[in-house]
C-alpha cells in the first residue's frame, strides 16, 4: 500500500495542526486534515490513516 508522501513539520507548523485537530469549533474537514498530516509526517500508511480516522483511502490520498 501507499505510504503517505514524505512530509517534515517545523515544531510551529506541528503545534498549529495539533491545535486544530483537537479544536471542538474547527470545521471538521479541517480537523480531518490536520490528523492526517500529522500521521503523514509520522510516516504511516494511507490505509494506516484511513483506518485510524475512520475514513476512505482515497481522501487520505487526495
Amino acid at each position: 500500500m501507499r505510504i503517505a508522501k514524505s512530509i517534515t513539520l517545523t515544531s510551529e507548523e506541528c503545534e498549529h495542526l495539533q491545535a486544530w485537530s483537537r479544536g471542538s469549533t474547527t470545521a471538521y474537514r479541517l480537523v480531518l486534515r490536520s490528523r492526517m498530516i500529522l500521521l503523514a509526517a509520522e510516516g504511516k500508511e494511507n490505509k494506516e490513516i484511513a483506518a485510524q480516522l475512520g475514513c476512505n483511502v482515497k481522501t487520505v490520498g487526495q
